[in-house]
């Protein structure tokens, strides 16, 4: 397997992102936003898959996430492994070591991972947060099929806001 996720320090992160903050009640406090939501996971996942790869699209194939597998014990890595689908397991297994990069940020290098990552959060089992930069958004993730989106412009909102009514999401 390619590699899909390139390790990035704090600094270069901060750089990059400027929808970022450290706990979800920050983001509603100060950025732009509303949450997708979906009435079950069968559909729900589906479109949230289709709806980032697209966002990661118009974002120049270009996106950061914060994935904390190397911050969790090697018990809860374990019962990670136990609790995701077949499917997810040797993607899992892949990106388990990330050749000892401590760190929680990693720049997305195509769209290959998306769906593993969106099933994380969809399934509840593990929680991810996309950047987009070109096109800034940044997408929380899920809170019982919730996403939060946030923006910082209100031009970006209603942007991504007519994206999001094509992709036939409920928007709170």
């Amino acid at each position: 397997m390619n590699k899909l996720l390139i390790p990035i320090d704090d600094d270069t992160f901060k750089a990059e992102v400027s929808i970022r903050f450290n706990n979800i009640s920050e983001g509603f406090d100060s950025f732009k936003n509303f949450t997708l939501m979906a009435n079950n996971i069968e559909d729900g996942e589906k479109k949230f898959i289709k709806f980032i790869e697209y966002t990661f699209e118009i974002n120049n194939c270009s996106a950061y996430i914060d994935f904390y597998i190397n911050k969790i014990s090697d018990e809860d890595k374990k019962k990670l492994f136990e609790l995701i689908p077949d499917e997810d397991k040797d993607i899992l297994k892949s990106h388990l070591n990330f050749d000892k990069h401590t760190g929680v940020f990693f720049k997305l290098l195509n769209k290959e991972l998306i769906p593993f990552l969106v099933r994380l959060n969809t399934r509840e089992t593990f929680f991810v947060t996309f950047y987009f930069t070109y096109k800034p958004i940044t997408i929380w993730g899920n809170y019982d099929l919730k996403f939060p989106c946030f923006f910082n412009t209100q031009k970006d909102l209603e942007f991504y806001y007519n994206i999001f009514k094509s992709f036939d999401f409920n928007i709170l």
